[in-house]
Formats: structure tokens, C-alpha cells, sequence
């Protein structure tokens, strides 16, 4: 099995921490003494060296020359502002992060996930690139890989903003397979500043905690799905790298809840949760305003989350803040036995 490269050993120098599979930049002293940067992807690291692919080739650093490291975000891919400029791709591989499977493994470079069923994210392929081989081959190792944990297989088809999926090349192919598609869901990105600013008439809740590990009580204000899974959820969230846990409320069960996980240059907002008989009182609206505070601490300046598209009253309160639609995803799956098509005689 291929180790997924965030679990391989850490670069832990001057208290940052990267590992494989991150695009950093690692500070070192050349042989003369002398500062150097190598900017690119970390696609190496034993004891002795970190490998950095940068644009002018792989630069091999060793380990006793770093000073500083520090992962970095994704170039842009097209113009505008950050939270618009980078690519599809690249933000999907980097919201991975914001909910991480319990396991993982590449195929080329389709990502396999599993997380015990538990979220469609937790439990699905994620297509970033060229699988390694041709598309029917890939699938039918997609199948093979979650009947091996006893799941369904489920691929994640994304792209532009309204794409249809039958027009999308791997999209077309697991149709062509009889595999059926779930709802759509929206990709929507900000800039944390603009959307600190729509919440700026907002005052201090005083009674908004804000936790770095997820805990009983932020458990007890969540979702009853989530707390069906809390085993499962807590392990993915003890994965989160830098995560923000916020609560509302005086109440043993907070008001409201929301959670926050940090990446260089980025925040996605995820799980935020108001309890029934409170909403409609700007609970949800209080939330994000402690949890965009917790980006602007961060240094995020952009921000992401994943709504699905029939979710009318979340897509309204979002755009209201400057959240925009940034791409679209389904999740494809086989089709039930019984619904599939007969073989040929």
C-alpha cells in the first residue's frame, strides 16, 4: 500500500512543521554560510536531507543546513484576488486537509479516502491529476479498494461553477458505467477581510469559547449525525493540523457551533450548527464572525466551505457575507445491484 505523504516524518526546525506532499519553503545555510530559499514542493525527506522540487529542478537540502521552514499555499492559476486565483484542483487537494480520512492512498494521483463511511469526504476518490493508468482501469481499482474496507465506492467529480457532468471526461466515464450521482455541492471562497467586514456591526459574544482541539462540549452542540459518529469524527479531527473549535452559550449544551481548520494562507469553515428552537436569531452569523476573527489571528486571508447547493438558506446567509461560488462537485457512485444493466448475452 502506498503511505499517504502526510503521514511520513516531519520537518520540524524553528518550531514550523511540514511534511511530505506540503509546497514550503525551507531557510538553509549555503556552504559558505550564507542564506538560501528553495521554494516548492517538499517531495522528499529522510534523516539526513529534504528534497525540494522547485521551478529550476529538485534541490536537496540537508536537514542540518535548515534554519526555517514553513508551508506555503498554492501558486495562483489565474488572475484576481487570492481566494479567486487559485485552481480547483488545487483547492480541493488543499481543503483535504479541513477533513482528513483515516486512511489514504494514491493512485497516480487520485487520492483514495476512507474515514469507516463516515462523510462522502472522508470516503472518496479525489481525481487531482492523471491516475497512472487508463480511466477503466483506474475505476475498476477504485471499486476493488472500497469493496477491500467493505464500502461503496464513491468518486468526487468537480469543475467549473454549473458544469455538467456528463461533459466532464471522467465524469462521462462513470456514467458510462451506470454509476449515479448524489446533489451537487458549492465550493464558496472569500477574502477573510471582506467577510470580517460585513460582520463587523456584530458586537463580542461574551460567551464564545474558542478551543484547539475538539472537546465534549463543542460534541454536544453539534449535529445529531455528528454525534452518531463522534468516534470516528473525533479521530478525523484530531488530524486537523491547526483547528479551531468555537461554542456559544452558557447552557451545559452550547447554543451554536462552528469549526475552524487553518492552512497556509487559507481557512475553511466547516460544521457550523445552530440548535433547533434558536435559530433565526443570528446565532449562525455570530459564529462566523468568532471564527473569522480566528482567521484574521492566522493570517488566513482567504477563506473556504462546502454547502450543498440545495441548502437555501446557508447559500443565502454565505452570500450575504461575500462568499462566492467558486466550483461545483458531485459524488458518483455505483448503482444499487439490482438497478445496474443486465449483461449482454
Amino acid at each position: 500500500m502506498t503511505p499517504d505523504p502526510r503521514s511520513e516524518p516531519c520537518l520540524t526546525p524553528a518550531e514550523s512543521r511540514v511534511s511530505v506532499g506540503d509546497r514550503v519553503v525551507l531557510r538553509f545555510r549555503d556552504a559558505d554560510g550564507s542564506l538560501t530559499d528553495a521554494l516548492g514542493d517538499l517531495v522528499g525527506l529522510d534523516e539526513s536531507t529534504a528534497v525540494v522540487r522547485t521551478r529550476r529542478g529538485d534541490v536537496r537540502v540537508p536537514r542540518a543546513a535548515v534554519v526555517a521552514a514553513k508551508r506555503v499555499p498554492p501558486p495562483p492559476s489565474r488572475r484576481g484576488r487570492p481566494h479567486r486565483a487559485i485552481s480547483a484542483t488545487d483547492l480541493q487537494e488543499l481543503m483535504v486537509g479541513g477533513m482528513p480520512p483515516l486512511e489514504s492512498q494514491w493512485l497516480g494521483r487520485w487520492l483514495l479516502r476512507a474515514a469507516d463511511g463516515y462523510t462522502g469526504r472522508g470516503n472518496s476518490a479525489l481525481p487531482l491529476g492523471d491516475p497512472g493508468l487508463d480511466v477503466e482501469a483506474a475505476l475498476d481499482q477504485v471499486e476493488q479498494w472500497y469493496a477491500d474496507r467493505e464500502q461503496p465506492a464513491l468518486m468526487q467529480v468537480f469543475g467549473p461553477v454549473g458544469f455538467e457532468v456528463a461533459d466532464d471526461p471522467l465524469g462521462a466515464a462513470v456514467l458510462a458505467r451506470g454509476w449515479q450521482t448524489m446533489p451537487r455541492t458549492l465550493v464558496m471562497t472569500a477574502a477573510t477581510d471582506d467577510v470580517a467586514l460585513a460582520l463587523a456591526q456584530l458586537p463580542d459574544d461574551p460567551t464564545a469559547r474558542v478551543a484547539e482541539a475538539v472537546d465534549a462540549r463543542w460534541i454536544s452542540g453539534a449535529t445529531p449525525r455528528e454525534q452518531q459518529h463522534e468516534t470516528t469524527l473525533t479521530a478525523m479531527l484530531g488530524q486537523v493540523r491547526d483547528g479551531r473549535y468555537v461554542t456559544l452559550g452558557a447552557a451545559e449544551v452550547p447554543d451554536a457551533v462552528g469549526r475552524l481548520a487553518v492552512s497556509p494562507g487559507w481557512a475553511g469553515v466547516f460544521a457550523v450548527h445552530v440548535q433547533e428552537g434558536l435559530r433565526r436569531q443570528g446565532l449562525a452569523r455570530r459564529v462566523l464572525a468568532a471564527l473569522v476573527r480566528e482567521a484574521q489571528r492566522a493570517d488566513a486571508g482567504s477563506l473556504y466551505l462546502q454547502v450543498t447547493a440545495d441548502n437555501g438558506p446557508a447559500v443565502a446567509l454565505y452570500r450575504s457575507l461575500g462568499f462566492t461560488v467558486h466550483h461545483d462537485y458531485v459524488y458518483a457512485h455505483p448503482a444499487p445491484a439490482e438497478q445496474r444493466p443486465k449483461p449482454v448475452e
